[in-house]
């Protein structure tokens, strides 16, 4: 199958879990859902229309970490824009509250977008080697400004020599991780499918290494492996 590879960075990021909404807390990486908006926002998709646009049933995402993972905390000061005049500035009381936030500090990632409508697929790809975008692509929040490079247009095909990946990988039944000693991993649950009213259809267990060592695979059994551009990588 057809796959578009481009890398993404930043100065910040900010993926945010669902179940911490006072005090948000990061993703180590952008869901699925999420490198949907990011490619819904290339291509110039509005936020309604690029679920079914893209196909998010059947679209397959894969994500590697081109950084090893840095937390960045600080705090953010909201504004109360229901008070606030039409100027946005601050009028009554709790005009303004502040909010410890988690930040992703430098991150990079390398984004494979599998399986995508042949059509946007060509639209995509000519925009990434181009260097454009039709909307502003973020790391998440509007203030996370992102920074695209296109990487290849390519086949992904499916590997039988290989057990090993640089990628995250969504941990399915029978699934197994071989851990090194002196790495560093994370297992967590994430979103993968989301439809148009912001519905999530299915959450996933994943296993990435945030340490993301360079030239270093992850050994894994029972999971399907795709070679794509001369990496080994899982698909969600």
């Amino acid at each position: 199958m057809r796959a578009i590879i481009f890398d993404i960075s930043g100065p910040y990021g900010h993926f945010r879990k669902p179940y911490a909404p006072a005090s948000p807390v990061t993703y180590p990486f952008p869901p699925p859902p999420t490198v949907l908006g990011i490619l819904g926002a290339i291509i110039g998709l509005g936020k309604d229309e690029y679920h079914e646009a893209l196909g998010w049933q059947t679209i397959r995402i894969g994500i590697k970490l081109l950084k090893p993972v840095q937390i960045y905390r600080t705090a953010v000061n909201l504004l109360n824009t229901k008070t606030a005049d039409k100027y946005f500035r601050p009028r009554g009381e709790m005009a303004r509250i502040q909010i410890p936030y988690e930040f992703l500090k430098e991150p990079a990632f390398r984004i494979y977008a599998a399986n995508l409508p042949e059509p946007l697929a060509d639209k995509l790809s000519t925009l990434l080697m181009a260097g454009q975008g039709i909307y502003t692509t973020t790391l998440g929040l509007a203030q996370c400004l992102a920074d695209v490079s296109f990487v290849a247009d390519t086949e992904a095909v499916e590997s039988y020599d290989s057990s090993a990946t640089v990628s995250v990988i969504p941990m399915n039944e029978g699934t197994k991780v071989a851990y090194e000693p002196g790495r560093r991993y994370e297992r967590m649950r994430v979103p993968v499918l989301m439809d148009s009213d912001r519905v999530v259809h299915k959450y996933q267990e994943v296993v990435v290494a945030i340490d993301a060592d360079q030239g270093r695979l992850v050994s894994v059994e029972g999971t399907t492996l795709y070679k794509v551009d001369n990496e080994i990588i899982a698909f969600f």
